[in-house]
């Protein structure tokens, strides 16, 4: 895609986008930023755990992160970034540091969790922990939340999830292969099982969110809800 004009750029970021401050940035590993924005705009707004924002990047180009918190009353929010891999979102997100100005849009609709009463099941990836954390954080409890991880650090996602505070969560180490899919399939069917009839939420990867709904399907699992939300997908620069 050709550059957008610089002058067109500003004029629909000012037009379309809100502005705030980067008021923290914190390393918690390699590949997780916590980052603290601030500013009139986010003060009254109603957010839904869930929901999602989606930050300018510039030449138009934006990317979407799921608050894992939200003051309306100071006007702060909170967002779990990971550093993907070599591209403009994670490059964006690696270069943010404290008093850096950011133009974004939201919050918008996307995943609602106050929608979901009793148990229900997580599954996702990396990408996923700031989500999670919005759905620990809702009205619904954590303590009814269980959570299935895909990762490609076990130990670096122990930490992020310590910090997180996240519970009933359970680990299953990314295989070049896609086999680790299956341990994922036992975890999910094994727990779901456990629960009851829980409501389930797929996140994530979408490859992944396909693969585990054919082999799911396979078994007979019976969903009461299916909440599905792909953040990322093989071969494609951005989803949202």
């Amino acid at each position: 895609m050709s550059p957008i004009p610089e002058f067109l750029s500003n004029a629909v970021q000012k037009i379309f986008f809100r502005c705030a401050i980067v008021t923290d940035v914190e390393a918690l590993t390699g590949h997780f930023r916590l980052v603290t924005v601030a500013g009139p705009a986010l003060i009254g707004e109603t957010w839904i755990p869930g929901q999602k924002v989606q930050f300018h990047l510039g030449n138009l180009v934006t990317r979407t992160y799921t608050p894992t918190a939200w003051n309306p009353d100071k006007g702060i929010a909170q967002f779990l970034m990971f550093l993907h891999g070599n591209g403009p979102g994670s490059d964006w997100a690696a270069s943010l540091q404290k008093g850096d100005p950011c133009q974004f849009i939201g919050p918008r609709s996307s995943l609602n969790f106050a929608d979901i009463k009793g148990p229900s099941l997580f599954f996702g990836d990396e990408t996923s922990i700031g989500a999670a954390q919005a759905l620990a954080s809702s009205n619904t409890g954590n303590r009814q939340a269980h959570y299935v991880f895909e990762v490609s650090s076990s130990i670096e996602s122990e930490e992020v999830l310590r910090r997180a505070g996240l519970t009933n969560t359970k680990l299953v180490q990314r295989t070049a292969d896609e086999t680790h899919l299956h341990e994922v399939d036992k975890l999910l069917a094994s727990t779901a099982t456990s629960l009851g009839l829980p409501q389930w939420i797929l996140t994530g990867r979408a490859q992944s969110i396909q693969t585990l709904r054919k082999l799911l399907r396979a078994r007979r699992m019976l969903f009461s809800k299916l909440n599905v939300k792909a953040y990322w997908a093989n071969g494609k620069t951005g989803l949202d």
